[in-house]
């Protein structure tokens, strides 16, 4: 289940000085009405991608087909000759991880996922990931620099947008244990159905010495009908942790 995101060539972290910064005037209340304006939100969205994850020792490469609403996602992760080995479903009490190798199914928590499974990164929902903000009250502190903005929020993390079209460049989580993946940076953005969304994903733990790099192969925005069912036999029991 280690496997589970594949791509290319990788790039290098984007480079910000922080000292460049200085509180912005600009309040939360303002500053969330313009991000809104430029940053429209998908309904939904599916995809697939190709992912690789480095990792102190190891290199695995894997494809992963997507789907993301506001509320759940679902991961259907395939290895380098296509076969299925895993799906991961998480909704916002819970993650359910389906190996289907093995035939086991388990049920646990979002805290209890970040744990066992690289960390929680497998139990993401996309859309919220590139869409942080959903209300003034979760800025804490806004910064500006002549090249981005630098947002605090409450729960502990600082986004970095582009003052051009305050496109979301890079998420930091500062309180994280040293090997969680900590950074997330976003790339190559392009238009696609009025939405601006990247092409490239960029994971780097906190401590540097492990990655995740994602390059998104095909993309779909608001598809209907979408199923979040992980498809889990009846016969395969789902065991809590």
């Amino acid at each position: 289940m280690l496997a589970f995101l594949a791509a290319c060539s990788v790039t290098e972290p984007l480079q910000v000085d922080d000292m460049a910064f200085v509180p912005s005037e600009m309040d939360a209340e303002a500053f969330f009405e313009e991000y809104a304006a430029q940053n429209v939100i998908p309904q939904a969205l599916s995809g697939r991608a190709s992912v690789q994850v480095s990792e102190p020792g190891q290199t695995d490469r894997a494809s992963v087909q997507f789907r993301s609403d506001r509320y759940q996602s679902l991961l259907l992760i395939s290895n380098n000759l296509g076969i299925e080995g895993g799906r991961i479903h998480s909704d916002p009490d819970s993650v359910v991880v389906y190996n289907r190798i093995e035939k086991v199914a388990h049920k646990m928590s979002h805290e209890d996922a970040a744990w066992f499974y690289l960390n929680g990164i497998g139990a993401m929902n996309l859309i919220r990931m590139l869409h942080p903000f959903t209300g003034p009250e979760q800025i804490g502190a806004i910064f500006e620099s002549d090249e981005f903005f630098l947002v605090e929020t409450a729960a502990g993390e600082r986004h970095l947008l582009s003052r051009e079209g305050l496109v979301l460049r890079r998420t930091e989580r500062l309180d994280v244990h040293p090997e969680a993946y900590s950074t997330f940076e976003f790339e190559n953005h392009a238009e696609l159905d009025g939405y601006r969304l990247p092409r490239r994903i960029r994971i780097l733990s906190y401590d540097g010495k492990s990655n995740i790099f994602l390059v998104i192969r095909s993309l779909e925005t608001n598809p209907s009908g979408l199923d979040f069912d992980p498809g889990i036999p009846d016969d395969i029991e789902i065991i809590r942790i």
